[in-house]
């Protein structure tokens, strides 16, 4: 297979032995070789060598059990991606009682509150990924978490739908800067043969987070507002916080010798942020106006002139010849076809439920909860399946499964509050299908990854997943059309069951076959 950009350049691994407080020394990886991590596959020995100094490390003091501080710093890393996607969820939940207190306020902005938090954190994850490997994961990692409490807090106390819409805007933002940083932060202090499970947990408690967020949004709000749902989040990003100076040491070698390329960063956001914003905003200026073909053109212009410089340049906003590894490009184009069916579910179902069964919230809750759980139990297991036996069969089987559980919804969904059976059966399928795939293919995406473009590439990745899911929620708003006739919600489903189908034979024969460390 291709190898990755920086194969040409591989450098020797460096281990550091640190002194304990015990008086023993304990070797910490020094995870800043260009060479690439496979998961699954063992990293030889190498003889020690010193450290470079830009690179910080854990307090000598610490005497911490390695495998207790790496559980925690996985923790910690995992609670960046809860904040990234409960952001998205709870604000799903929330969304009637946050209209109803800015009456008179029109449906395109209110829109904003869910839409602008997505389009901040898609257009700018790849540039947060590559400032993480760039200037230090560790720092960028702290400043995206503390900006997620001021942002939540601000947001929980807006007086006006303006300063809700600025808050949300910063939470999507702070998002791009902890979510593909955590990841690069955690996966050096775990061995290359538990990294799939790693990152199957770190996604996993996202979804899982996802999942159960509604419920609990529910609850707050059955005893509160939805201001009470923004600041929940606050002492989860405190706590991420706090972590972070206790189990977490910076794994990026800082090289700034050759100048960042800041106009490719410039078009890189600027594409990603025109082609959202032409889907969010469609319906209100109509799909054939001056204003949405200039969107659409801007970034379908922006996209090729940025690989073409990237290309070129020698410290691009991301560099191309990634895409020339099969698992990267393969997981990707995998991803962005099922995660619109992912976010975009889970936009539609309180919808329906509220909308056309009559649910509470807190019935809405409940009724989500089950398939997370399941999702959690799966993804763990798959995690580690995958490291022994690949992605491809598994991924294959779940695609399966999650296609299933959409089609259920277009048969059997309908006007009759028949739970049992028409929805649960759904999210089962769903859960047990997603649960593998929204934490598997980010393993799978990252398996052949060189060490050094971790963030980058975790940021390319999650771009993917969360700007499209913007334009499933956009596409489900413009076809629902403020109604909620059951034919509209079957048409969506349909479109859904579609895209979620193209994900099995694309697994099948596109990703290679075995695990990493087999090829």
């Amino acid at each position: 297979m291709t190898e990755g950009p920086a194969s040409a350049s591989r450098s020797v691994p460096r281990v550091v032995h640190f002194r304990l407080a015990g008086g023993a020394s304990r070797p910490v990886p020094a995870a800043v070789s260009a060479a690439p991590v496979r998961i699954g596959r063992a990293t030889p020995p190498q003889p020690p060598q010193p450290a470079p100094p830009a690179v910080e490390r854990r307090a000598s003091g610490d005497a911490e059990p390695p495998r207790r501080r790496a559980g925690l710093a996985l923790a910690t890393g995992s609670l960046a991606f809860v904040l990234g996607t409960v952001n998205v969820t709870v604000t799903n939940v929330a969304f009637p009682d946050i209209v109803r207190s800015f009456p008179g306020v029109s449906d395109a902005i209110t829109g904003w509150i869910v839409s602008g938090y997505a389009l901040a954190f898609a257009s700018t994850i790849i540039v947060g990924g590559r400032l993480a490997d760039r200037y230090g994961r560790l720092l960028v990692f702290r400043v995206g978490v503390l900006g997620l409490v001021v942002s939540s807090i601000i947001a929980g106390l807006a007086p006006g739908v303006g300063v809700l819409l600025a808050a949300r805007a910063i939470q999507g933002l702070c998002g791009a800067l902890t979510v593909p940083s955590s990841l690069a932060l955690v996966l050096p202090q775990f061995p290359a043969g538990r990294q799939a499970s790693v990152i199957g947990i770190w996604a996993a408690a996202g979804m899982v987070a996802s999942g159960i967020a509604p419920g609990l949004a529910a609850v707050i709000l059955e005893v509160s507002s939805w201001r009470g749902v923004y600041l929940a989040i606050v002492p989860i990003a405190a706590l991420a916080f706090l972590g972070s100076l206790r189990f977490l040491y910076e794994t990026a070698k800082r090289d700034l010798s050759t100048p960042l390329d800041l106009l490719g960063v410039i078009m890189g956001t600027a594409a990603v942020f025109l082609i959202v914003l032409g889907t969010l905003q469609g319906r209100h200026w109509g799909w054939s106006s001056t204003w949405t073909l200039a969107c659409f053109g801007g970034g379908a212009i922006l996209l090729p002139l940025l690989l073409l410089r990237s290309a070129r340049h020698p410290e691009p906003l991301f560099d191309p010849r990634l895409f020339r590894i099969r698992s990267f490009a393969v997981a990707n184009l995998a991803v962005a076809l099922s995660m619109i069916g992912a976010f975009t579910s889970w936009f539609l179902w309180p919808l329906f439920l509220t909308s056309v069964w009559g649910y509470s919230l807190l019935g809405v809750g409940l009724a989500f909860t089950p398939a997370p759980v399941v999702s959690g139990a799966v993804a763990i297991l798959s995690g580690r399946w995958a490291d022994k036996h690949g992605f491809r069969g598994l991924m294959t089987l779940a695609s399966i499964f999650a296609t299933a559980g959409m089609l259920w919804l277009l048969f059997f969904l309908d006007e009759n509050v028949r739970y049992w059976f028409a929805m649960f059966p759904s999210t089962m399928l769903f859960g047990l299908g997603l649960g593998v795939l929204a934490s598997q293919l980010n393993s799978a995406a990252l398996a052949d990854i060189p060490t050094a473009s971790i963030a980058t590439a975790n940021g390319v990745h999650q771009s993917l997943r969360y700007g499209l899911a913007a334009v499933g929620v956009a596409v489900a708003i413009a076809v629902l059309g403020g109604t909620h006739q059951v034919h509209l919600y079957n048409w969506m489903w349909l479109l859904l069951g579609l895209l979620q189908a193209l994900c099995i034979p694309l697994m099948w024969f596109g990703y290679p076959r075995g695990p990493s460390s087999a090829r």
